[in-house]
């Protein structure tokens, strides 16, 4: 955020030439910090027209007057008047519907190659996981990224299929919570070390997936609405894709959680019931109020259900808040409890 601020100010583009002057800004937002940010953005430039998309939705979404779903489903729909409105340009519902399928795939996929990390040996290790999870960051929407996770799944199959483990010593499986300390993303790799393999965390499950949960509790990748039966095979409006996008946003449990502690816990103990994790380490992430909201509250719930938890202070925004050395000891420390020794070390 701060970039970009300093970005228009000095008037310097990250990839050369003058900072480009948008049409308007467009934002979607869950944590506060995403409408504050193009709200200052647009005052830097002389007033750029801004729309903002509250996707703060509590746990309401029964399709009803006045819940969630209705909210976050009227919101899209004035953002394309309003966007006609500033473009004076006529709405195109078919490249609309086909990139709310195209995320909707992304979404669906992804998941899936999370749920695969259920084998074991694992075929993902988390920090891998990383860069593959930033191509739906940055266009879920897209044909190109849909089809990558598509040819990604059938890879991560085939790895299942062979016993091709992420890590190689593999004796053990944890999971984390927040988004890491992305300096020292070296961490996973001295984990390693004493045979252990993150096989995920809260963050890579929800924050671009899309879950459903079976009546045995089980979370499971959720189906596509052409998949559900007869009276979801449309999705051929303008109305049907964008309600179809609110559902899966409202259903999304990273969102979800910020209004109930509980929802976090309970996701957490189930994928580790699922994954078969022997502990957990938590980031205090200073970077993220979002994914550390009620952190400690989580951190009783998930030792209260049996699970050993570790937690360390960073932020993933500002690498000057993580002491590596000390956040070493306490894997140390945290590895004892687990009965694990640190005997390989990667040449």
């Amino acid at each position: 955020m701060r970039s970009y601020w300093g970005s228009i100010i000095v008037n310097k583009f990250a990839f050369g030439g003058p900072f480009p002057k948008p049409d308007f800004n467009f934002q979607s937002l869950t944590c506060c910090s995403h409408s504050k940010w193009y709200q200052v953005a647009s005052k830097l430039e002389h007033g750029v027209p801004s729309f903002f998309i509250d996707l703060a939705i509590g746990t309401n979404d029964d399709g009803t007057e006045g819940s969630s779903l209705e909210y976050v489903y009227n919101q899209g729909m004035e953002a394309i008047e309003w966007m006609e409105g500033v473009t004076k340009r006529k709405f195109n519902d078919e490249l609309f519907i086909e990139a709310a399928k195209n995320e909707m795939r992304t979404t669906s996929l992804w998941a899936q190659i999370c749920q695969l990390n259920q084998a074991v040996p694992a075929p993902l290790d988390e920090k891998s996981m990383f860069a593959m999870l930033v191509l739906s960051i940055l266009s879920k929407s897209s044909k190109w990224c849909a089809d990558f996770y598509q040819e990604l799944l059938d890879e991560v199959k085939d790895r299942v299929a062979r016993g091709i483990a992420a890590v190689p010593n593999e004796r053990c499986r944890i999971m984390c919570d927040s988004a890491p300390p992305w300096g020292f993303l070296r961490m996973y790799r001295y984990l390693e070390e004493f045979g252990v393999v993150s096989v995920g965390s809260f963050y890579t499950f929800t924050l671009m997936s899309a879950w459903d949960q079976a009546a045995d509790g089980s979370w499971v990748a959720a189906k596509l609405p052409w998949e559900r039966g007869a009276d979801m095979n449309t999705m051929n409006t303008r109305e049907s894709a964008m309600m179809e996008l609110a559902r899966r946003q409202n259903a999304k449990v990273m969102a979800r959680q910020m209004f109930d502690p509980r929802i976090k816990t309970e996701f957490m103990l189930q994928m580790a019931k699922q994954y078969d994790v022997k502990g957990v380490m938590m980031h205090l992430n200073r970077g993220c109020e979002g994914m550390s909201l009620n952190a400690m509250e989580n951190r009783l719930g998930i030792s209260a259900g049996g699970i050993p938890v570790m937690t360390y202070e960073g932020n993933m925004g500002d690498e000057r808040e993580f002491d590596e050395g000390r956040t070493q000891n306490r894997i140390d420390s945290f590895m004892e409890t687990l009965n694990l020794k640190r005997d390989f070390v990667h040449a």
